[in-house]
């Protein structure tokens, strides 16, 4: 798939944003990039919520550091910058803390106003509506401000508590994708990896939106900083 996909959406008609903030009755958030800063924060919250990120997501079965996720950040950030890809840390304004990570990336579809969203939470933060939320929001920051006509998100089959998200959102289920998921290894079935190797595939299309009775109020809370 080609990188140049969320350039022609960032550049060339809208401004990468530089921060989003949001702030409602139980969240007081700031979305922002990557910052080198962020390392240990990230690398302690990934460490903590091992045993919930091992079952579907591959790279929690690798070697994980501080150095390896100061060496993500760093393409994180050229990426950022030129709108190939935009990964966030989600931070608690209050208290500075790390709350998940948030990305809205190359779609899997050919759709150059296209890009999907992907997020992990913390496990102090699940349950608590974050996740959901989060998804809203980049959702917005899509269709609003970096002019998608259509926004993905996908999860295996198995992961009852994404699919629980997604349907929260409204995203409308577009069919399974079969083998999409790589083939775990013998160690990362002993982690607990997830055999199920099945997709669901979702999306919302700009014609969507007038259906979805969170978006106006959602967007009405955040501030985003162009």
């Amino acid at each position: 798939m080609s990188l140049t996909t969320a350039v022609e959406i960032s550049q060339k008609n809208f401004k990468i944003p530089k921060e989003i903030t949001y702030s409602d009755g139980n969240f007081c958030l700031v979305f922002r990039p990557l910052m080198e800063a962020d390392a240990d924060a990230i690398n302690a919250a990934v460490m903590l919520s091992i045993e919930n990120l091992r079952p579907f997501m591959d790279w929690a079965n690798r070697k994980l550091n501080v150095e390896n996720q100061l060496e993500r950040i760093q393409k994180s950030k050229e990426s950022y910058s030129k709108g190939i890809e935009f990964d966030f840390s989600v931070i608690d304004i209050n208290t500075g803390e790390f709350l998940m990570s948030a990305t809205l990336g190359p779609p899997r579809s050919l759709n150059k106003k296209a890009l999907s969203i992907g997020y992990w939470t913390s496990t102090k933060y699940v349950n608590k509506g974050l996740a959901t939320l989060i998804t809203k929001i980049l959702t917005i920051l899509a269709f609003d401000y970096l002019g998608c006509d259509r926004v993905e998100i996908g999860c295996n089959q198995s992961n009852e508590k994404s699919i629980r998200v997604i349907n929260n959102c409204n995203f409308i289920l577009e069919g399974k994708v079969r083998n999409y998921f790589t083939e775990p290894t013998r160690e990362m079935i002993k982690n607990g990896y997830c055999q199920d190797r099945t997709c669901f595939q979702y999306a919302l299309i700009t014609q969507d939106l007038i259906n979805l009775s969170w978006y106006r109020d959602i967007k009405n809370k955040m501030i985003v900083k162009l």
